[in-house]
């Protein structure tokens, strides 16, 4: 399931709007209070779904859209006078007042786009990312995230599939000539 991340620059916004999500059964991954953080959030988890505000005191909403691209599926709670300044095209919005029912029905859905956009890697191709990362883990001393991050990087850069980019770390001769860090 997609990561949640949410985010408003109010702390009790971002925890009422958490304790909402978690009381039907969806786990926050991170609350953030800057678009700072929501960058490092999404650092740590890849991809996932975000609910925030329109601004941050170092950011708008419409500068993380374009900043995460495809990393995230993005529905923006505001005023309705404040979400019109939202101009990206794959931003969702959600003019306020927002009842618990419609906020919960908005991220099933977006839950919902979010996996049927995400390639799903199945069997061998799993297998093979996974014993990629572990070999980047134990030769480069990198975490677990930090791995997926280096495969994916690689093969975006080089218009590969995360699998073939995991063929190749694993293949002696081509894993040694990658630049991974």
């Amino acid at each position: 399931m997609a990561r949640i991340i949410v985010a408003f620059p109010e702390q009790e916004v971002n925890r009422k709007i958490a304790a909402v999500l978690e009381s039907a059964g969806y786990e926050v991954f991170r609350t953030c209070v800057t678009g700072n953080e929501v960058m490092r959030a999404f650092t740590l988890c890849q991809d996932g779904v975000l609910i925030c505000g329109v601004w941050f005191p170092d950011r708008t909403a419409d500068t993380l859209a374009w900043d995460l691209g495809e990393q995230a599926v993005i529905l923006v709670i505001g005023k309705p006078d404040q979400i019109v300044h939202c101009e990206h095209p794959r931003i969702f919005r959600r003019a306020i007042p927002v009842n618990r029912a419609e906020l919960l029905s908005a991220v099933d859905m977006l839950l919902q786009l979010h996996d049927q956009r995400m390639p799903r890697r199945e069997g061998e191709q799993k297998e093979l990312v996974a014993r990629a990362k572990e070999k980047l883990q134990t030769e480069y001393g990198m975490t677990e995230p930090e791995a997926h991050h280096a495969l994916q990087r690689y093969a975006m850069a080089h218009g590969l599939k995360m699998a073939d980019c995991a063929r190749m770390v694993l293949s002696e001769t081509e894993g040694r000539s990658f630049s991974f860090q």
